[in-house]
């Protein structure tokens, strides 16, 4: 199986993970329909960790200090300069509007919440941003440490949970794991993908994902709710090798490609949008559509047809420095 179904049959699985986020970001999902959002939430905020950490192959083979720090300077700088302008952005709209927001926001607070507290953020779905960010400069650490020993830490949270907002330390030892079995898969990409591919597992992660899933609502523990979030990853997975025929594959290979720059936008549609439907007492289906959509739709014709002509447009608010020299495969 050649590299560039490997990939394509990833992106395709990120490309699906960024329709779940944009849905479960569509409002008011989460008041109007909690089991819709719940079951989203089990798994797909898992899943884009695991694909991260998968996609990170490159930092794992870095083995010193100058190439950590040239990493360092290039590719998760691209990642901070948007998390603070959007942030920024965020902080003006809340402080300028706060009758209309849920969370006001103080600008003496700003640099101390983004840095020290970002679960405080004006924009507090950056924290996946920041979390990305904290995982990505410490990888090449992982390649150097024992694996064993390093799944034993982290496993040892998902039984243990922490609750420390100092740093998001709670969030981070939560997702961790995902972000480190997506970074020891990839060292095993050809198994994985035979694995992947099989038609007769992908029934069985299906069937298994379900029951943990249903468990949960039954069993409160933090351990089962690891499983299924790792079951209900790897079906989705599952499901781009094993009916990647049957599937859009050019849709959501785009949507994975700029899977970054559509979570880094959607926010700037969806409230706006969110916020005029409930002025005029729209119903709850057609705001979730139309959110659902702009959140989609918008950040996408901006990454492509804004963008790749201004990069510090693209450098500021899409994480990339220049999209029009990235060609996809």
């Amino acid at each position: 199986m050649s590299s560039n179904k490997y990939i394509l049959e990833m992106q395709m699985a990120r490309g699906i993970g960024i329709l779940l986020v944009t849905f479960g970001h569509s409002i008011p999902l989460k008041d109007a329909y909690p089991a819709i959002y719940n079951f989203i939430y089990s798994f797909h905020m898992p899943m884009f960790f695991f694909l991260s950490g998968f996609f990170s192959t490159k930092l794992l083979e870095i083995d010193s200090i100058n190439d950590w720090l040239k990493n360092l300077s290039r590719s998760t700088l691209r990642l901070v300069i948007p998390y603070f302008v959007i942030s920024f952005s965020y902080g003006l709209i809340k402080y300028y509007i706060p009758h209309m927001v849920k969370r006001p926001f103080l600008w003496e607070d700003f640099l101390y919440v983004l840095t020290i507290y970002p679960l405080s953020n004006p924009a507090l779905f950056l924290w996946f941003i920041y979390l990305i960010i904290i995982m990505r400069i410490f990888t090449p650490i992982i390649s150097k440490t024992n694996r064993w020993l390093l799944f034993l830490f982290f496993i040892i949270f998902q039984f243990f949970p922490v609750s420390y907002d100092l740093f998001a330390v709670g969030w981070l030892l939560n997702y961790f794991i995902y972000y480190f079995i997506g970074t020891q898969i990839s060292q095993f990409k050809d198994r994985f993908i035979v694995l992947m591919g099989n038609r007769w597992l992908i029934n069985l992660y299906l069937a298994a994902f379900v029951a943990a899933y249903i468990s949960t609502f039954y069993i409160e523990c933090q351990f089962l709710k690891f499983i299924t979030a790792i079951l209900g990853s790897f079906f989705v997975i599952s499901l781009c090798f094993s009916y990647s025929n049957f599937l859009p594959k050019r849709i959501l290979d785009t949507f994975g490609f700029y899977s970054l720059q559509i979570y880094l936008l959607q926010y700037f549609f969806i409230f706006p949008l969110a916020h005029l439907f409930q002025v005029f007492n729209i119903a709850n289906i057609p705001t979730i559509i139309a959110t659902f959509s702009f959140g989609m739709i918008c950040p996408l014709a901006i990454s492509i047809y804004i963008f790749p002509k201004s990069r510090l447009l693209s450098l500021l608010f899409g994480g990339i420095a220049q999209l029009s020299s990235i060609k996809k495969q």
